[in-house]
């Protein structure tokens, strides 16, 4: 983004409300509307989609649709704010903010309508025209607030007129020849090194270097010795992206074993600690015995990502250890009784055998 100065944050109120309503490349928003801190069920939004990635070269226009639906029991009147967003810490959620001196970029876009009046149920598909000029260059992230009209407020009071209100978050790149695309891995690892039994979580931590967006995807490949491909996990399978100059971190699960770590779950809720973390329980599911996991593994990542001329292999490789040494020392010790068990039933009987060999005719 260029020319930016001091940011201006939203409230906390109304920031919490966005963090938990809009999360980065999640699923279409349902957020029911608080006003004055009371829950109003009557006012409910639905938009689609989430999110919107959008292109043009410099002097061009280019136009998305924005839906909305009134989920709610009466009918409301609607209107689309604008705002941006930048990535919140490096967890892929957007903390949205308001414009600021400088902020030009604002000036693109026109809306075919931005107040409009939806009834119970019903579709409105408003068009987004963003009209780059010459200069436009990189990339910019606009957020499309749909909420319930309201008339003017102060910023300080703006929660009120805006919290249960949805935002559809639009990428938008400025297609340039100094486009830079680039993404390095800033930490690929595991919460463990090594686990009595599974789930294992890896954590990728990527860094954009570039100077616009960007949404690397691939796998991770576990392979045991000479045994490969044991399981393949994948990463960013919802095409997240990454925005300049920022961290994201992507998290996948190896839970295939037996058996196997699962969150504890007590009437239809996961239980949850003293810290606010699940409560795990060891289950065993006999079907997948065979999955007992043993020994040295070793986790490969490969990452592809487009840097406009051709796709770029990114890597990344962990070792960890699987040793269920309780099921282990179970089975020796069972074993260790079963050997003595025998020996002394062996010796038994080769006892009777030299009683009767020596006894006298």
């Amino acid at each position: 983004m260029n020319n930016l100065h001091t940011t201006h944050l939203l409230p906390n109120r109304f920031l919490a409300s966005f963090f938990l309503s809009v999360f980065f490349l999640s699923l279409p928003l349902v957020v029911l509307a608080q006003t004055n801190g009371e829950s109003d069920g009557s006012f409910r939004l639905i938009t689609s989609p989430l999110p919107i990635n959008i292109a043009a070269e410099p002097g061009n226009s280019v136009s998305t649709d924005l839906r909305v639906k009134n989920d709610g029991t009466s009918t409301e009147n609607i209107q689309i704010t604008m705002m941006k967003f930048k990535a919140y810490e490096d967890s892929g959620k957007p903390q949205l903010l308001e414009r600021e001196p400088g902020d030009t970029f604002f000036d693109w876009v026109r809306f075919s309508e931005q107040t409009f009046t939806l009834a119970p149920n019903e579709w409105k598909t408003a068009t987004a025209t963003f009209d780059l000029p010459v200069e436009a260059s990189f990339g910019h992230s606009y957020a499309v607030v749909s909420s319930r009209a309201e008339t003017e407020t102060p910023l300080e009071t703006r929660q009120t007129a805006l919290v249960g209100g949805t935002a559809v978050l639009v990428l938008l790149e400025a297609a340039v020849p100094d486009a830079k695309r680039s993404v390095e891995v800033a930490e690929f690892s595991l919460d463990h090194a090594f686990y009595e039994f599974l789930p294992a979580r890896f954590t990728v931590k990527l860094k954009n270097t570039g100077n616009v967006h960007i949404a690397p995807r691939g796998n991770i490949f576990i392979d045991r010795g000479r045994e490969k491909d044991i399981a393949i996990l994948e990463i960013n399978s919802e095409k997240g992206n990454i925005l300049p100059q920022s961290n994201r971190i992507f998290e996948s699960v190896w839970d295939d074993g037996f058996p196997v770590y699962k969150n504890m779950v007590r009437d239809g809720k996961e239980v949850l600690d003293e810290n606010g973390q699940p409560e795990m329980t060891l289950t065993w599911n006999w079907k997948d015995a065979s999955k007992l996991r043993f020994g040295k593994y070793t986790a490969k990542m490969l990452l592809i990502y487009d840097d406009g001329e051709r796709d770029i292999p990114i890597e990344g490789t962990v070792s960890f250890w699987v040793m269920p040494w309780r099921l282990i020392g179970g089975v020796v010790v069972v074993a260790l009784f079963a050997f003595v068990g025998v020996r002394s039933t062996v010796q038994g009987i080769w006892r009777k055998i030299m009683k009767k060999t020596d006894a006298p005719s």
